[in-house]
């Protein structure tokens, strides 16, 4: 080292040298934070879809019935709090209704879970589908007998009073078991005030009843004939009717019409009328009913956009700002979805048809009384239509409730394809304003252990301007939800 020289030529060596590497850590530092700012960046993007589905689908949001009332809405979730791991479809409804009127308690949840990001989330649901069209062909009335009590009467081939013997017929309704016959009588069904029974016949059929009232079973009687082909109808007013009968091997059943005890005629404790015609009848051969799995669901059942915190339901608009977006993330979900539909009552009118009514999983046998009440003023018809499928049981039942005039009462008819096999049933109320029917009747009955899945819709409705549809005695207490499969797909990108 030379006089007046600061440094050696070693030291200003390692100078130069600290110096480097001090560049280049610092370098190194900056390329660093832009590479680990890019990577969180990435991670943010990869990740929030699958953050958001996981924030919606397993948490049943706060409080957790907050579909009954949007507005009261802190944090959002869809998950069903009874059924955990399903998602609720009566949420997933309150969702996008709270969407469409543009609820701003709905907006900023969104808004917060998409972290201000901007998204479309579509819901592809399992759906049973229905289209075709139902032929409803009202009856003909073309005779009546009044019988009144104390009189001699029966239904029988020959012209004269029955004695013991039987007709056959193809089918009849209600037939039940109330007590047991004697000899070749099966069964005894004990009929009663305001109930109806109804078969039908293949051969001409008299009725036979004593005049006047209280005359001995010799004395004079009339016969009016009833042609083969006739739906017939016996209506209680008042007292009890005893029917005997047997089912047969084709399908078809004897009757013993009023029952006779050991072949002896029984005088009738009964008042009621006996009518006849023409059935009419329900058909469906152009209808079809489809169960459309989720994945096979093209179009969103429910689309919901969202940009810039604003909701946005015009496509042009959405493809621009997808457009605008350096990226777009993908990201879908498939999960079980619980969806069950009722209201004990229904005000349905033309529009919007067909109207899902009833949607869920019955788990027990039907009752006896729950029932289907059908209540209408107008001349016309409605169509409804019930779609099965249990632990033994595949099918579908088309009813039509129909009524000829102002005053006449309101019939129905039951049209129903059960595993293949066709049935037939008929019902005539006692108002002209309304018509109950079971729902065991309407659906099917099941055995206990057994599951039964329904649909249940208004389809069709023919001159009537309102009917009132109101399900008595609760059959959601024997109800639970269905569970389907649901596809939640989601888009997100950012236009800021």
């Amino acid at each position: 080292m030379r006089r007046g020289q600061l440094l050696s030529f070693d030291a200003m060596l390692s100078l130069v040298i600290v110096i480097l590497i001090l560049g280049m850590i610092i370098s190194t530092s900056s390329a660093l934070k832009d590479d680990i700012t890019t990577m969180l960046g990435w991670y943010e993007r990869a990740n929030i879809g699958d953050n958001m589905l996981d924030i919606v689908v397993k948490n049943p949001g706060t409080p957790g019935n907050w579909e009954s009332d949007p507005s009261n809405l802190v944090y959002l979730g869809l998950e069903n709090s009874r059924y955990p791991n399903t998602i609720d479809y009566l949420k997933i409804e309150a969702l996008n209704k709270a969407v469409n009127d543009n609820d701003p308690t709905i907006r900023s949840a969104l808004a917060n879970l998409s972290m201000g990001k901007d998204f479309t989330l579509g819901f592809y649901l399992t759906r049973v589908e229905i289209i075709g069209n139902v032929t409803v062909i009202p009856p003909q009335i073309e005779g009546s007998v009044e019988l009144t009590e104390g009189r001699h009467f029966s239904l029988t081939t020959r012209p004269g009073y029955a004695y013991g013997l039987s007709i056959v017929v193809p089918w009849a309704s209600p037939l039940r078991e109330d007590f047991p016959g004697v000899g070749n009588i099966q069964y005894v069904m004990n009929m009663s005030a305001g109930e109806i029974f109804t078969f039908k016949i293949t051969e001409d059929v008299n009725v036979v009843y004593s005049i006047p009232a209280g005359q001995a079973a010799g004395g004079p009687k009339e016969i009016v004939t009833i042609p083969a082909g006739s739906t017939v109808y016996v209506r209680v007013d008042s007292g009890w009717l005893p029917i005997g009968w047997t089912p047969l091997e084709n399908g078809g059943y004897q009757l013993w019409l009023p029952y006779h005890r050991e072949g002896l005629e029984v005088s009738t404790t009964w008042d009621g009328v006996i009518w006849w015609g023409q059935q009419g009848g329900v058909y469906s051969t152009n209808l079809t009913i489809r169960y459309i799995y989720a994945t096979k669901v093209v179009d969103a059942d429910y689309n919901m956009t969202m940009i810039n915190g604003t909701f946005v339901e015009d496509s042009s608009i959405i493809r621009t700002s997808m457009n605008r977006s350096p990226w777009i993330t993908y990201t879908e979900r498939r999960v079980p979805m619980t969806k069950m539909i009722y209201n004990r009552s229904y005000t349905v009118t033309p529009n919007g048809l067909p109207k899902e009514l009833y949607v869920g999983s019955i788990y027990t046998p039907i009752p006896d009384y729950m029932a289907l009440k059908v209540g209408f003023n107008d001349t016309g018809y409605i169509v409804m239509v019930a779609w099965m499928r249990g632990t033994n049981i595949s099918g579908y039942s088309v009813l039509a409730a129909y009524k000829a005039s102002v005053d006449s009462n309101i019939q129905l008819i039951i049209n129903q394809t059960i595993n293949g096999k066709t049935y037939v049933k008929s019902y005539t109320s006692g108002s002209p304003d309304y018509v109950i029917v079971q729902w065991k009747e309407f659906l099917t009955q099941i055995k206990q252990g057994e599951s039964l899945d329904i649909y249940v819709w208004v389809y069709e409705m023919r001159d009537i301007d309102q009917v009132e549809i109101t399900d008595l005695n609760g059959i959601k207490t024997i109800m639970k939800p269905q569970a389907s499969l649901a596809v939640l797909k989601l888009w997100v990108w950012d236009d800021s």
